[in-house]
């Protein structure tokens, strides 16, 4: 028997090497089992070590989706920023424009047993972010910090400082199509803190609320199992948003867990005899299914599964993969 031959990776043809690397840094973001534990970007990092060649190839991948999920996650990324400008004015061959790969970029700096950043060491942090928040066009804010993020926004528009931003498709500095709010409950009223007559939310087309599930999960537990109408949340939240400044909105969605229909038989069965007081919303719609009513409401089921609980859940991975598009 010929001993087995010995195949280096060095020895592939480079466009096949190329598409290995790419699809081998892709963060872990789509794995069915719990990825908290382990950073999804763990093959993107030890990969920009093994040269500049491959670098280069990395980033794009690595920074199409920023999860900033932790306080030292939004720290460690504005460090990445500084040394980037540092490079840029070495004219280092490390230096690498961010601001060119990004498209989805998520900011929630705690979960249900940290407290958030207080304002006066978020503000320093997203001040250095600001080029990164200005080029990507979804971005996904945590309710507690929408204000801040929002006047990082408006001082982009006033100043017109930044270079980093191509300006001649659009007159505002900033790339957002989407803006998701995360944690966002009944109770409350966060565009009552931000200025009247935003120039960034009246530049929105698309606005997504991802529920507290702490607060809000029992309601729309029911909902889900069809005990509930989802209108009257949606209409509390509906009065809330400021419909004068938000001229350019063309969506407005709000994502909740639906229970599994071995659960929530009411709601697939719509069986009078289960919430006789209340008239199904909707028609019976399954996973993977929408259904549109004439006034043009609709509500959507997607075909993702993911386990919760209900006190700790975090909408971070849900969103990252595009289920709540």
């Amino acid at each position: 028997m010929e001993p087995a031959s010995c195949f280096r990776f060095s020895d592939l043809p480079l466009e096949i090497a190329f598409i290995i690397i790419q699809y081998t840094v892709q963060p872990t973001l789509f794995q069915r089992e719990k990825y908290t534990d382990k950073n999804p970007y763990s093959n993107a990092l030890s990969l920009c070590l093994v040269s500049r060649f491959v670098r280069r190839i990395v980033l794009p991948e690595f920074l199409h989706t920023i999860m900033l999920r932790r306080s030292h996650s939004l720290e460690a990324f504005a460090n990445a920023l500084r040394m980037q400008k540092a490079y840029a004015e070495k004219e280092s061959d490390l230096f690498f424009d961010y601001t060119s790969v990004v498209q989805r970029m998520w900011i929630k700096d705690h979960d249900a047993t940290e407290q958030p950043l207080q304002d006066a060491k978020f503000k320093p942090i997203m001040s250095v972010l600001v080029p990164v928040l200005l080029a990507a066009p979804a971005l996904a804010v945590d309710s507690c910090h929408l204000k801040v993020v929002v006047q990082c926004m408006e001082d982009a528009w006033t100043s017109r400082a930044d270079p980093d931003v191509n300006h001649k498709r659009s007159p505002f500095p900033w790339k957002t199509q989407s803006l998701t709010i995360v944690g966002h409950s009944t109770e409350m009223k966060i565009f009552k803190q931000i200025r009247k007559g935003s120039t960034f939310l009246g530049s929105i087309p698309r606005l997504t609320y991802l529920v507290d599930m702490g607060w809000d999960g029992s309601a729309f537990r029911d909902i889900s199992r069809g005990l509930k109408s989802p209108e009257e949340p949606l209409r509390v939240w509906m009065h809330d948003i400021p419909w004068a400044w938000m001229k350019s909105l063309e969506t407005f969605s709000v994502v909740y867990p639906h229970l599994d229909a071995t659960v929530s038989v009411p709601l697939f069965n719509q069986d009078p005899e289960y919430f006789p007081w209340v008239t199904p919303p909707f028609l019976v719609t399954g996973p993977g299914e929408k259904s549109i009513r004439s006034d043009g409401v609709c509500f959507e089921v997607t075909p993702g599964r993911e386990n919760f609980w209900q006190y700790t859940y975090s909408w971070d991975k849900v969103w990252a993969c595009g289920l709540t598009d």
